[in-house]
């Protein structure tokens, strides 16, 4: 295998892709602030079939954008 094959499966291997209702539960929004998110473009997502899926890296990365500083 050469070295950008293995660079992209080494890559792929640290995004961790979650499905709807595991950012439900994971982050406590409820469906409908998922789909305003999704709607808004402010999470970028993938989607297959009827679900949904989201990598856990943007998520952080929109709550640390958007978190209020004292």
């Amino acid at each position: 295998m050469d070295s950008k094959r293995k660079k992209i499966r080494k890559d792929w291997k640290k995004k961790i892709v979650l499905k709807e209702e595991d950012v439900m539960e994971m982050f406590g929004f409820s469906k409908s602030t998922i789909a305003r998110l999704r709607r808004t473009g402010q999470i970028p997502y993938s989607k297959l079939g009827g679900s949904y899926f989201y990598q856990e890296k943007e998520l952080k990365k929109m709550l640390r954008a958007n978190l209020i500083k004292p």
